[in-house]
């Protein structure tokens, strides 16, 4: 991108506009037709903007982080970075301009040298709001929940104008100042921290709705590649390890204690290969299983299903699509990459996000009159999820306690969303560790 291109295109969004009356310049953006006619707002109408969004956007990765409101304005931050490092970086200000609001933006180079003259910036008055977007001359944010698409509209040589989107999501909520006097007054526990490492079922049990056909992890290409995953794992210094085992197991146990003298060869289990071998590793002398198993309650899904085969069946057809794509997918991964490859895609955030999210695509419609089949179902997930989120506690007897815990993929959003909601645990960022295997 040339920068001195894109600073002028930006001030032509700006300067030309005044000339016309209030009107569209893309399919998404609108002109202001003269400066006096900005729509009136306060900087509270922008709260909302608070915190961290990252996205795509410009052929890379962007990023914007928005400061709460503070002294009667806003002040924020975006960078672009693609795959050879930082495009440019932003600074952003909402500020109160009569009794409107504007976003003003100062751009700088990946040195951080200014593109506009000292004392020069862009400035977007505000055209008008709606309930779920905001139209700046030339810019505008459309909010949808924790998503918000940025819409620019960029000149062109002929007088027309380009649109470009940028799609963001909503990674991190400021602290608001009631809740940080609130949070002031109560002694918060000491935080546990988690490292959770969602995994696929190294011995192919053929348990889940959808399995993976894995290859041989006890040949010594495979080895090799464990072993490395646990090196990096070791760097985190767990004190426990937590295991896809039957809480209260004394055979696994056992087992890990017949490991420890020798006596006992690991299995094609991603519980031992990674588990077991790295609690050996850092010299402790437990194994700490906290599975708990419950029966998945569908015994009311065709019920529903057969009340109206034409409206619930679409969502069923949705089932083994879905499952199919993600399989043939972590295929790819595993037969391509290295096993600390898989495991670090198979524990990307926005993955997790959209594993979790099959569970109301397809199941939660599934409801029928009192039959709240596909809502019983998504309780069982969660109930036995909670379960062995509670065995966290049962494990948990220091104050220094760091906990390792090694589950099939599909449990990961709901024990990280559970630690996120508990005051007693934290979780911190298994990719970090994975990075580059």
């Amino acid at each position: 991108m040339k920068h001195s291109i894109f600073t002028l295109v930006l001030y032509l969004i700006i300067h030309t506009g005044a000339l016309f009356s209030q009107s569209k310049l893309t399919e998404h953006t609108l002109a202001l037709d003269k400066p006096e006619n900005a729509a009136s707002a306060s900087i509270e109408d922008f709260a909302w903007l608070a915190g961290r969004w990252d996205g795509k956007g410009f052929g890379g990765d962007v990023e914007e982080t928005w400061s709460p409101i503070l002294g009667g304005t806003m002040v924020g931050t975006f960078r672009l970075v693609n795959e050879e490092g930082p495009d440019f970086y932003e600074l952003l200000l909402l500020a109160p301009e009569g009794n409107s609001v504007a976003y003003k933006v100062k751009h700088f180079h990946p040195d951080f040298t200014g593109w506009e003259e000292k004392d020069e910036l862009i400035s977007f008055p505000l055209v008008k709001m709606t309930q779920d977007a905001v139209y700046f001359h030339g810019l505008t944010l459309q909010r949808l929940g924790d998503k918000c698409i940025h819409y620019l509209a960029i000149g062109q040589k002929d007088g027309t104008h380009k649109e470009v989107s940028l799609e963001y999501m909503l990674r991190d909520h400021p602290v608001s100042a009631a809740a940080q006097e609130l949070s002031t007054s109560v002694q918060a526990p000491n935080e546990i921290p988690l490292l959770i490492l969602g995994s696929y079922h190294m011995s192919n049990p053929g348990q889940d709705m959808f399995n993976l056909k894995a290859d041989d992890v006890l040949v010594p290409k495979r080895q090799e590649e464990i072993q490395a995953v646990v090196d990096r794992l070791a760097l985190w210094r767990p004190t426990k390890i937590a295991i896809e085992a039957r809480y209260g197991d004394s055979i696994v146990t056992e087992r890990y204690k017949a490991y420890l003298r020798g006596e006992y060869v690991l299995r094609d289990r991603e519980e031992e290969q990674i588990g077991f071998r790295l609690a050996k590793q850092l010299g402790h002398e437990m194994i700490y299983p906290i599975d708990v198993q419950v029966d998945m309650d569908d015994s009311g899904l065709n019920g529903v299903i057969a009340s109206n085969p034409a409206k619930y069946g679409s969502y069923m057809q949705e089932l083994p699509v879905i499952g199919q794509m993600a399989i043939a997918q972590m295929d790819k991964w595993l037969n391509e990459g290295t096993i600390g490859s898989m495991l670090y895609n198979m524990n990307d955030p926005e993955l997790n996000t959209l594993s979790h999210a099959f569970y109301f695509r397809v199941f939660a419609p599934l409801v029928s009159g009192d039959n709240y089949a596909g809502i019983d179902l998504i309780n069982s997930w969660y109930h036995r999820n909670l379960k062995i989120f509670g065995n966290l506690h049962q494990i948990t007897d220091r104050a220094d306690d760091r906990i390792f815990i090694i589950y099939g993929q599909g449990h990961v959003p709901l024990l990280q969303q559970f630690a996120k909601d508990s005051p007693y645990f934290r979780v911190d960022d298994v990719q970090e560790y994975l990075r580059g295997l």
